[in-house]
């Protein structure tokens, strides 16, 4: 007679590689989520430096003033348009971005909620009286993610990272 050879595993060897695959799953999935808000973070912060480049060469472009406004009062997280100021045609518009909280600012970060962006036909920025603009980036339900602001000053936006990991003081 010949003895049966079973092959495969037994359910003690299943149950012990699911408890490892949970350990490792619980301690990846943090980092996991921080990764993913740092995209969003980085996301808004790339599709707002686009939009602020495009009001500017537009209002080159046509001689005329451009603005950004925020599709919801002064929440700049809800979305944004890039329109003519004249005329209010609307050229780009931005979809929300869930689980952010943005604060507006000047370029110093001392006066807050900016309520548009504007550029005068020459292609500088006008709507601050020259104290330059500022967005800045967090998620309040996570502070251990830092903060990145978009600041607009002489012209040009430039996005910086928080040093410092207090987002109400902007990026120093």
């Amino acid at each position: 007679m010949r003895a049966r050879h079973n092959s495969g595993f037994t359910v003690i060897e299943i149950l012990i590689v699911l408890v490892i695959a949970g350990v490792l799953a619980s301690l990846a999935l943090p980092n996991m989520r921080d990764m993913v808000i740092r995209a969003r973070i980085k996301s808004f912060t790339s599709d707002m430096q686009a939009s602020i480049m495009l009001a500017r060469s537009e209002a080159i472009k046509r001689n005329a003033g451009m603005q950004i406004v925020p599709v919801d009062a002064a929440n700049w997280a809800a979305g944004w348009s890039v329109r003519v100021q004249a005329a209010g045609t609307v050229l780009q518009t931005q979809d929300p971005y869930a689980g952010l909280s943005v604060t507006s600012a000047n370029a110093a970060y001392t006066a807050t909620a900016v309520p548009n962006v504007t550029f005068s036909g020459t292609g500088r920025e006008s709507g601050s009286g020259g104290a330059g603009v500022a967005f800045i980036v967090y998620a309040s339900q996570y502070p251990q993610v830092p903060a990145r602001c978009v600041v607009l000053a002489a012209g040009r936006p430039a996005v910086r990272a928080d040093g410092d990991g207090n987002p109400a003081n902007g990026c120093n």
